[in-house]
Parts: C-alpha cells; sequence; structure tokens
C-alpha cells in the first residue's frame, strides 16, 4: 500500500469518528462511565469482602448495608439503574423543551420526564433511608 492510499484510509477513519453519530456514541459511553463511578462501581469492584446481599436470619433479604462504609454489588446495581432513569428523564425535558413539535407530543415528553425523574429522586431517597434504617 502506498503513502497515499494510507493516507486516504487514515482520512476517512477521523472523518467517521467526527461523525454526529460516533459523538453520539462518545458521549453516552462517557455518561454511562459517570454514572457506574458515581454509582459505587470502582468501590464495589474494589473492596476486599465484596458482599452481593445480606441475608436475614427471618428470611428477609437486604440490599442496603446500615454503615455508610460499605456498599453491596446489588446496591450498586440498584443505584445505577434510579441515575440512569434521572439522566433519561433530564435527556427527555431537554428534548421537550429545545425541540418543541407537537403540542401533544412535547405534554407527553414532559409528563414522562417528570415521571422519571420523581421515580429516581423517590428511589435514591428511599435508599438513603435504609442505609440509617438498622434491622
Amino acid at each position: 500500500m502506498s503513502y497515499r492510499r494510507r493516507q486516504t484510509a487514515l482520512d476517512k477513519l477521523v472523518r467517521g469518528i467526527r461523525s454526529e453519530t460516533a459523538e453520539r456514541i462518545v458521549i453516552i459511553l462517557l455518561i454511562i462511565a459517570v454514572i457506574a463511578f458515581l454509582s459505587g462501581a470502582v468501590y464495589s469492584f474494589s473492596t476486599n469482602r465484596p458482599i452481593s446481599m445480606i441475608f436475614l436470619p427471618g428470611g428477609g433479604m437486604r440490599i442496603f448495608v446500615w454503615d455508610l462504609n460499605m456498599q453491596t454489588h446489588a446496591e450498586t446495581l440498584v443505584v445505577f439503574i434510579y441515575y440512569v432513569l434521572g439522566v433519561g428523564g433530564l435527556f427527555l425535558y431537554a428534548r421537550a423543551v429545545s425541540r418543541p413539535s407537537d403540542p401533544r407530543t412535547t405534554k407527553y415528553m414532559l409528563f414522562f420526564s417528570f415521571l422519571l425523574i420523581l421515580l429516581a429522586t423517590l428511589g435514591i431517597y428511599s435508599g438513603y433511608l435504609e442505609k440509617f434504617t438498622r434491622p
């Protein structure tokens, strides 16, 4: 392969990376990485004594540990899902406000964005309260 052919192949690759689709993919991957970091995935993977769930003597299970210095794998997943719901609600709200096309569609987008944000807020708040409730 000559130098000129290699250069054009490299130019095509760079142009492909600079496309809107590639930018969206990179942004989505960055958002997922930040959410995973905020939900405690690094702590969950790097701890010496990983706990998946807590089984109580009466036959019940507990996802949230009642200590702020410990975290279960299930807690990481639950918090991650709530963060994703909240971010999805914020993106839906931004989409509804920035590009209002049909009033009916905008109304539904605003309603479901409010619903997602409310669900995420209530879930994270109840998980936070669960951290301070002993069995």
